[in-house]
């Protein structure tokens, strides 16, 4: 099959087209994106927010951990009620429990 060469209008606008974008591109790498310098300072704001709540976040945390004594542990990781019984507490609810039993 022979190759035949049109003069399509639409591959002449697809030609500008892909010129027109090689231009640009071409701009972008020569010169940067060019942010305005309000865009620039939000930018710089927002990061800096940004750092300062991660910090804020990891200081918490810290104090916290070293707020806690040696051997307190986690009331979730116990369990229930029973964490914060006393012995006289337990003494008692062992008391109920049996009297539940002989009934």
């Amino acid at each position: 099959m022979a190759e035949t060469t049109s003069s399509n209008p639409s591959s002449t606008s697809n030609s500008a087209a892909i010129e027109s974008y090689k231009n640009l591109v071409d701009d972008y790498v020569k010169n940067g994106l060019n942010l305005s310098t309000g865009a620039k300072i939000g930018i710089g704001v927002g990061a800096g927010v940004v750092g300062l709540v991660i910090l804020g976040m990891i200081i918490f945390i810290i104090i916290r951990l070293r707020r806690r004594k040696p051997g307190e542990e986690n009331d979730e990781v116990k369990g229930g009620s029973e964490v914060s019984l006393t012995e006289e507490q337990k003494a008692a609810e062992a008391r109920r429990m049996r009297a539940l039993e002989n009934m």
